[in-house]
């Protein structure tokens, strides 16, 4: 059935509107650059998918999930879980150097090996922060 005339209009206006709410995938890959990641797809991808569905992309297993599969903190994940990465996990911000909220955890830039030092921090309000020197620093990604 269509829409009556008014309808329409405020069906287009919500879509114009709504298109904005977050960075576009150009944005989230000059920032992930910037940054000095070397995966910025990945990156743009992985946060899209958190905004879109506040989850983590499937690839990722959480602590639990990856010694389950016979990983070892240690030990290389793609030996247990090939393709996979650790994230999900709960960030305690014990410093305190993100704004109070629910923080979990994920790996970026991991292929294969030892983890790095490179992590996505996000909350359950869509809010994404990046740290590449293990949690000493953090920057905020565009919204």
């Amino acid at each position: 059935m269509p829409l009556r005339p008014g309808l329409r209009g405020l069906a287009l206006a919500l879509c114009l509107l709504a298109g904005p709410l977050f960075a576009d995938e150009a944005d989230l890959r000059a920032f992930a650059a910037r940054v000095g990641l070397d995966d910025a797809r990945g990156f743009a991808e992985t946060v899209e998918t958190i905004r879109r569905t506040g989850r983590l992309p499937d690839r990722y297993l959480t602590k639990d999930e990856a010694r389950d599969e016979g990983w070892r903190p240690g030990d290389d994940l793609c030996d247990a879980a090939p393709g996979a990465a650790i994230g999900g996990d709960r960030f305690g911000n014990r410093e305190g150097r993100l704004p109070r909220g629910d923080w979990r955890e994920a790996d970026l830039d991991f292929d294969c090996g030892r983890r790095g030092a490179k992590r996505l921090v996000f909350s359950n309000d869509g809010r994404v922060f990046v740290t590449v020197d293990h949690y000493e620093s953090f920057q905020e990604a565009p919204e």
